[in-house]
């Protein structure tokens, strides 16, 4: 009996850590695991707020990491919406301007074709994306948890 209700307790505390820190994004057919995001405020450019979302794995010293650099009137959360790539039109309402993936400590590569959706219930977002890099690999991933904002 004992030993049925610690495994229940460790099960359950186990489950609850996963809801909020869950993700992966995958470069054609291969995934990686996402457990943290962080959103960086890189300063203001024709009327915007440059945020940098990454987000990587923290666990068994995993390498691996995707970020975006994203247009925003806001710079202390990321707002809900579709962002898609700024065309160098003067248009950055819900654009982001590119993005990379990183593997290693070598191959990396940029993207700047496909589309961020995000949304946010309270603290919790939700990030899912698709794109297609430089060298014609596709991107996807989701994200769920909270983003930690950078200072």
């Amino acid at each position: 009996m004992i030993i049925c209700f610690a495994t229940l307790f460790f099960a359950s505390c186990d489950e609850e850590i996963r809801v909020y820190d869950d993700g992966y994004f995958m470069v054609g057919d291969v995934s990686y695991n996402l457990n943290r995001a962080t959103l960086e405020d890189l300063g203001v450019e024709n009327g915007y707020y440059q945020l940098r979302l990454s987000m990587d794995n923290t666990s068994n010293n995993d390498n691996h990491k995707i970020n975006f650099l994203i247009y925003t009137e806001v710079n202390d959360y990321l707002p809900s919406a579709k962002y898609t790539p700024y065309l160098y039109d003067n248009d950055y309402h819900n654009k982001f301007k590119r993005g990379a993936w990183l593997i290693g400590d070598v191959e990396a590569s940029v993207f700047l074709q496909g589309y961020l959706k995000t949304t946010k219930d309270n603290d919790i977002y939700t990030v899912r994306f698709e794109c297609k890099d430089i060298d014609g690999n596709t991107i996807t991933g989701k994200y769920e948890g909270r983003i930690q904002m950078l200072i």
